[in-house]
């Protein structure tokens, strides 16, 4: 058979035409010229193509004799008919046959050298098409030329450059079984050539039967071998591949991989199963478990082993278990998802609490300071515990736990603390300055400038100070926690009230509320007057309408306006119709977020000072009291009705464990109405019942108010992502494990920002060639408490001496371009 390209076919066709042939016949049974029959055509001087039909011959030959004046090329894509089927034998006697080979015109297609003419006639199955042969093209590279399969196996996965990582991704994403790449492979016979590079990237040994499965065990179990220090059994060392350091990357890359981490996910867990590792690893210590980051299922064998860490009321090997759920937690590996966090922080939080002591004080004015520095994080420690535990999917295996922190809670740490407070406690010792109906003339009052102030309901101090550190990461943002103490008893219907500008505080014995200069100062609308009262540009509304406010709406809402309180009512409301506790830590979390939105809202909007307070704390006990513990004034004559942690009463009572005041005293008059509370977290027996959410009683949860006066600027943040030197001597690669040193070369603080970086190299096209390593820059402390220390894997290739590599350090998040670090190479591996 003649090879002609398809300049040399025309020629050809021409001067068979030219010699006086009329017909030329040319079948092409394989249809390889079927694609550009057209293109060849359209190049003929002399004749007309005629496409001719196997089931069409007499028609043929009618629609030729018809046409006498014409020459024709008639292009039969199928198989000469033998002579006794075939009508058109006469015709073919005085007419030209002519046949060509394709492969020639492929060659030049594809721009393949001639030496490659074997290899596009070797797979002529697959260059057969020309969508086929227009992908080669795309994926082919000059890195190819030795081993031309790998342009085929590019083409079909359209895989750049034939990267095995990202090669081998895509292709466990098609399936285990029924692959349709596997399955164009082998159509293709590109298969073996594809398990012979896998082969020689990872040391797999293709000799034996070969599978998707068996390599993903063993990609896993060599990666899984890395990180124990202890030996694998015999059955599982026989799997691990020879080049561990390939296996490293194709692994890093897989699992952190976002687009992939479906197909991670279920890889891993697979081989987990299939290999029976839990009953590997559960021997492990706890130590080497924290080591092992290729499987998520690891991190119930580290939960069930910190979990066996408490007993009663101690954690065994505290110090360890903070340690290795701080690591856990750290970790930034897309497998290690956020399925365990709430398991890890309840566990913390358990811990921790379980670690604290009320400490011994004199009196109440030292547990107050006590509280203020140090004692707040108790009640915070416990709402965050029950905050994880509610967000746990299956809390079984943390139940008895639960029940530990709750006993230890209610009865040890908020016991103690209120019945310490009420021993010295007296609301009348009080200094002036911290008594909560003295708010507007110690922090509003005198203000020359516009003030805003948030009035959370039950925002208790402990929550404030959550709510303080949020927002001091923001530098445009100076603030100074203050506090102040409620009257008794500390309730809305006293708190709120006694917060408004006033000249004299009354009780209404009737209402059952206290009045504001002899005025209702119960709803928005009413405290809107009252604060009109002392200065029309003054004004009341709800912080829900600020939310709700576009830029231009909150311009217009504080224009001309001096002092602006805003009424928020997130915990209280939730905590008075409380059906589950995850209601109320819920409504906790939403009630800080909602106020640091309505204060970025403000600041943005031209609102420079913003005090964010509260009526009255809270006390939330998990376990509800129960009635034999309960205070009960059955035997007690009193006008009145009992609530759970107070009773108003013009009478005098007296019950063990019961101390009073006066609404005088917390309203700064002489009404001698008393009000009678429980010097412990007990309640009294009530129609109201019990529950878990309580407050009006004296304790340092239920009377601290926060008072966190912000003073907010307009200029830029100074604030800015902490930054990461290279500590280089020499800038080469030369060795497959690069250790890097990054310094930090600023501590974490106001204006410098905890950073996260990814670092790793790339060959001049900007493809990977190692593993992806991450920084977390958060360090404090001296300069030498901020050397980082990183180890990046380079993947065993072929590389060329003469070429440029780059490490490059890319910040996370960051639309900058990342910095590039030019390295040269002095490896000398032979990889393909």
């Amino acid at each position: 058979m003649t090879t002609l390209t398809t300049d040399k076919i025309i020629s050809e066709l021409n001067n068979y035409f030219a010699d006086d042939y009329q017909y030329v016949f040319w079948y092409d049974d394989k249809q390889q010229f079927q694609d550009i029959i057209d293109q060849i055509a359209s190049k003929l001087t002399e004749a007309k193509l005629y496409k001719a039909q196997a089931d069409q011959q007499f028609k043929t030959k009618i629609d030729l004799l018809d046409d006498p004046q014409h020459k024709y090329l008639i292009y039969a894509p199928y198989k000469r008919p033998k002579i006794q089927e075939n009508y058109l034998t006469d015709m073919e006697h005085y007419s030209k046959l002519f046949t060509a080979d394709a492969t020639q015109i492929i060659l030049e297609e594809l721009n393949l050298p001639e030496n490659k003419l074997s290899f596009v006639k070797r797979y002529h199955a697959y260059f057969g098409a020309k969508t086929r042969r227009s992908d080669f093209t795309k994926y082919w590279s000059e890195d190819f030329e030795s081993n031309p399969e790998k342009g085929i196996i590019a083409a079909i996965t359209k895989t750049e450059k034939l990267d095995m990582n990202e090669l081998l991704m895509k292709i466990i994403a098609a399936g285990s079984s029924n692959n349709r790449y596997l399955f164009s492979f082998a159509k293709y016979n590109v298969l073996d050539p594809f398990w012979k590079m896998v082969g020689s990237y990872f040391g797999y040994d293709t000799e034996e039967n070969v599978s998707l499965l068996d390599l993903f065990n063993r990609l896993f179990v060599t990666y899984l071998a890395n990180e124990l220090s202890s030996k694998l059994p015999h059955k599982l060392q026989e799997l691990v591949l020879k080049n561990k350091d390939n296996v490293q990357i194709f692994i890093d890359r897989f699992a952190d991989s976002n687009k992939y981490q479906e197909y991670y996910d279920n890889e891993s867990t697979r081989v987990w199963v299939d290999l029976e590792l839990h009953d590997l690893l559960v021997q492990e210590a706890l130590s080497d478990l924290t080591q092992v980051t290729i499987f998520d299922e690891v991190n119930d064998l580290i939960l069930a082993k910190i979990r066996s860490k408490f007993v009663g009321n101690q954690v065994t090997d505290y110090e360890q278990v903070l340690e290795i759920i701080d690591q856990m937690l750290k970790r930034t590996r897309n497998n290690f998802t956020n399925r365990t966090e709430n398991e890890y922080k309840f566990l913390r939080y358990a811990a921790e609490l379980l670690n604290l002591r009320v400490p011994l004080v004199e009196n109440w004015q030292k547990e107050l300071s006590e509280y203020l520095d140090n004692e707040y994080q108790i009640d915070t420690i416990y709402r965050k515990c029950l905050l994880a535990y509610t967000r746990i999917a299956d809390t079984d295996e943390y139940a008895e736990i639960k029940k530990t922190v709750d006993l230890y809670y209610d009865n040890g740490l908020l016991n103690s603390s209120v019945k310490q407070w009420n021993e010295t406690f007296d609301l009348a010792q009080v200094p002036v300055e911290l008594r909560q109906e003295r708010f507007y003339h110690n922090y509003v009052k005198h203000v020359r400038e516009r003030v805003v102030v948030i009035f959370s309901d039950a925002l208790r101090f402990e929550v404030a100070k959550e709510l303080e550190e949020e927002l001091n990461s923001n530098d445009r943002l100076t603030m100074k926690m203050q506090y102040a103490l409620t009257g008794l008893p500390s309730v809305t219907y006293t708190g709120m009230n006694v917060m408004l500008p006033h000249d004299a505080l009354t009780w209404d014995v009737k209402a059952g509320k206290v009045r504001v200069n002899g005025k209702n100062a119960e709803t928005t609308p009413n405290r809107d007057k009252i604060l009109k009262a002392v200065d029309e540009s003054n004004l009341a509304a709800q912080l829900k309408d600020i939310l709700e406010m576009t830029s231009k709406e909150i311009k217009q809402f504080i224009t001309g306006k001096n002092v602006i309180y805003l009424y928020h009512n997130q915990i209280d409301a939730k905590g008075h119709e409380l059906k589950t506790t995850k209601e109320l830590v819920d409504a906790t979390e939403k009630a800080i977020a909602e106020i640091k939105a309505a204060i970025q809202s403000l600041r943005t909007n031209g609102v420079a000072h913003i005090i964010v307070t509260a009526d009255h704390g809270f006390i939330y006990q998990e376990r509800p009291i129960q009635d034999t513990d309960k205070i009960d004034l059955s035997d007690q004559s009193y006008e009145g009705n009992a609530h759970l942690r107070y009773l108003i009463t013009p009478d005098k009572i007296s019950v063990k464990g019961v101390k009073g005041t006066t609404m005088g005293v917390g309203l700064g008059n002489n009404d001698q109405t008393n009000v009678y509370y429980p010097t412990s977290p007990n309640e009294f027996v009530a129609k109201s019942g019990s529950k878990n959410y309580v407050h009006g009683g004296s304790s340092i949860q239920e009377m601290l108010i926060p008072v966190l006066d912000i003073k907010a600027t307009s200029r830029r943040s100074a604030a800015k992502p902490a930054e990461i030197k290279l500590a280089a001597t020499t800038f080469k690669i030369n060795n497959l494990k690069m250790n890097l040193l990054f310094n930090q070369t600023a501590p974490v603080s106001d204006v410098v920002l905890p950073t996260q970086y990814h670092v790793y190299f790339t060959d001049e096209d900007g493809k990977l060639i190692s593993n992806s390593v991450t920084i977390e820059a958060d360090r404090k402390g001296s300069a030498a408490d901020r050397t980082i220390a990183v180890t990046i894997t380079i993947q065993d290739a072929q590389y060329d001496i003469n070429k440029n590599y780059f490490l490059v350090v890319e910040r996370d998040g960051s639309d900058e371009d990342p910095q590039r670090f030019k390295y040269t190479m002095d490896l000398f591996t032979t990889r393909g």
